[in-house]
């Protein structure tokens, strides 16, 4: 079915695995002795060269009928990796892995793509140069990361003030060999994968939050034990799905076994507040994680929003595509305080805001707030979109041929492939 203005999203969903929770297993099993086994694992490139860094740094990773066999090696283990860790396009793996290296006795240089190299990486390996490991930068901030790691990693309290999920996680990997209790203060709750996982495979955690900080405390005199753990399905790749439901009226969309973790969710919140008629049903905890299922029947177009910067930080990924929804609801839409999504795979914040105006949507950036002028009309479209190889930026225009007279021209769309490889064969079956 040609996916445009006449179109409208109907059908049972399933989401691929999520990317953050594949990550994560695959470090976390790595770290484990025994057999332990995956289902549902991300296939995109980003975990798919974790998985690969992984098997440099000692773990035995087999695939067998789609599922994934993890032979690890315990905290303080890893072998010398043979050559240089490649992580392509991803920011989680080349963070998370830095910080399990750090406090491990070994010599790594981690690198990535042209997008990863202009990344920021000091908000990660200050932390980490505090516990005795040596860590080089390009140019003080950015890969490719040269990293001598240290076998006695000092304990230490830490500070949290940038909201980022990966700085806490690399901070918790490097203390899995760091003897005594390491202590993590947030300013801001992030995803928190990592604390259920650990939780889930018997680690000493403590997690306590009151409303304006979070506590972690991790002790390594507990060994991490080997799980069978299926990959709920990922949010961030099915808001693009819901979305899409949410803006055509007459959709009706069920969503399968999705990850509905409350640091996840943040757009499904916004997308009910502008009118998405979006249900939770069959809640689960499976693994300390929130699992359930969707239903949206759209009956009535979509309101325009304040999304204020507090409540960024739950929904940063999917700004991009919010960005469409409020681009089709009548009135002004402000998304305060964007500052993050300007160090993202991409500028994603300049991104929207020039792709939004080539489609014909009026939309102004004010410090770091972004202003949307939205209406019901059709937009113009037929703009070839810029997208930078951004993931997000290229799905979120994509979707936007929803609501545009003519359909926009995306040139490449290979970069799908680091986050999302089934994308586009997902909409295609449930477009109608």
């Amino acid at each position: 079915m040609p996916f445009n203005k006449n179109s409208i999203i109907k059908g049972i969903y399933l989401p691929p695995g999520d990317k953050s929770i594949s990550h994560r297993i695959l470090i976390m099993t790595g770290q484990t002795v025994g057999k332990s086994k995956i289902t549902n694992l991300l296939e995109g490139e980003d975990v798919i060269n974790t998985l690969k860094a992984m098997r440099q740094l000692g773990s035995k990773i087999k695939k067998k009928k789609e599922k994934y066999y993890v032979f690890g090696v315990p905290p303080g283990s890893l072998f010398q990796p043979k050559r240089s860790l490649d992580f392509g396009n991803s920011g989680t793996g080349i963070r998370l892995i830095t910080g399990l290296i750090s406090s491990n006795n070994i010599k790594a240089n981690l690198f990535g793509d042209k997008s990863l190299s202009k990344r920021p990486m000091k908000r990660v390996t200050q932390h980490l140069s505090r516990i005795g490991a040596k860590i080089k930068l390009r140019k003080g901030t950015y890969p490719p990361i040269d990293i001598k790691g240290t076998g006695n990693g000092i304990p230490l309290s830490y500070n949290i003030t940038i909201p980022s999920a990966q700085i806490k996680s690399a901070i918790m990997l490097s203390a899995l060999n760091t003897n005594g209790t390491v202590k993590i203060k947030e300013f801001k709750t992030t995803r928190d994968h990592t604390e259920n996982m650990l939780k889930s495979m018997g680690y000493n955690i403590k997690v306590k939050e009151n409303k304006s900080h979070r506590f972690i405390e991790m002790r390594n005199n507990k060994e991490l034990k080997n799980i069978n753990y299926n990959v709920p399905g990922d949010p961030s790749s099915a808001a693009f799905l819901i979305t899409a439901a949410c803006l055509k009226v007459g959709s009706k969309l069920t969503v399968k076994n999705i990850l509905i973790n409350k640091t996840r969710i943040g757009f499904i919140k916004t997308l009910k507040i502008m009118g998405g008629n979006i249900r939770v049903i069959n809640k689960r905890k499976i693994h300390n994680e929130l699992i359930a299922d969707l239903k949206i029947e759209q009956k009535k177009n979509l309101n325009p929003i304040i999304l204020e910067s507090k409540d960024v930080p739950l929904q940063v990924d999917e700004i991009p595509i919010l960005s469409i929804a409020a681009a089709f609801a009548t009135g002004l839409t402000i998304f305060k305080g964007l500052k993050e999504l300007t160090v993202k795979e991409s500028n994603r914040l300049l991104l929207i805001n020039h792709n939004l105006r080539k489609i014909g949507v009026k939309s102004e950036i004010k410090k770091y707030d972004l202003y949307i002028y939205g209406n019901q009309k059709l937009k113009k479209g037929g703009a070839i979109i810029n997208h930078q190889n951004d993931h997000r930026i290229l799905m979120s225009f994509f979707i936007a041929n929803l609501i545009c007279k003519k359909n926009n021209i995306v040139l490449d769309k290979t970069c799908v492939n680091t986050s999302y490889p089934t994308f586009f064969r997902h909409i295609s079956k449930l477009t109608y």
